[in-house]
């Protein structure tokens, strides 16, 4: 996972490099964005990175499963107040990993064979074209979102398992935060539920959930 690291830290780093404004907006208070910005700043631009920190069962049945990815993102604001903002979002998604434990047969010599199990890596890419987001405390330095996003991820070979597919719908859930500064540039930490499933197209799906942690940073325009 050593792409989601690196995209994690380079979040973070773009994040402190950003330049602070020159010059405070007449009429704000501490912790709130200038009056009117809400309805300005219609257009985002971001990248992330997320990583698993857990496998469940609730609707994948394939324990033991991890995954990260990094992803670019547009969002468009639909609908704004100086509270709320529903926007819609696509995420292009160049880099992922699924890692799973597959049972493979050894030969151990004198035409006998072991079974053994071994943590398998599958690279991936993909898309995610439908996704919502609604922020709150729009006008605020700290703004909560929830959000949900579908699509798919076409892999090197098939997953989880061999006789299931190479390509695979996905869908997510989860929010997280928002901190922005100067109205413009926003860090971003949140907790998304995926799930992965070739939606029954092969003979076999057991599909793969996990939780993930992602991080990301964005501008705003």
């Amino acid at each position: 996972m050593r792409i989601v690291n690196l995209s994690v830290s380079l979040i973070f780093a773009l994040f402190l490099a950003a330049p602070r404004s020159n010059a405070q907006q007449p009429n704000t208070i501490v912790g709130q964005q200038p009056s009117g910005f809400e309805n300005s700043k219609r257009n985002e631009f971001g990248v992330w990175g997320s990583i698993s920190f857990d496998a469940t069962t609730w609707i994948g049945y394939t324990p033991g499963a991890r995954f990260g990815n990094v992803g670019l993102r547009y969002g468009r604001v639909l609908a704004a107040n100086r509270n709320l903002a529903f926007s819609w979002t696509i995420d292009a998604v160049p880099v992922a990993v699924l890692s799973v434990k597959r049972f493979t047969i050894v030969p151990t010599g004198s035409g006998s064979f072991a079974i053994r199990q071994t943590r398998d890596h599958t690279y991936g890419a993909g898309l995610s074209p439908i996704g919502l987001k609604l922020n709150f405390r729009r006008s605020h330095l700290l703004q909560p979102y929830a959000s949900g996003s579908g699509g798919f991820l076409y892999f090197s070979k098939q997953v989880p398992v061999s006789g299931a597919s190479q390509f695979n719908f996905t869908f997510d859930f989860g929010g997280g935060a928002d901190i922005v500064r100067d109205g413009r540039r926003a860090i971003s930490v949140g907790y998304k539920y995926l799930h992965i499933s070739n939606g029954y197209t092969a003979a076999v799906n057991p599909g793969v959930d996990v939780q993930m942690i992602q991080v990301g940073y964005s501008i705003r325009r």
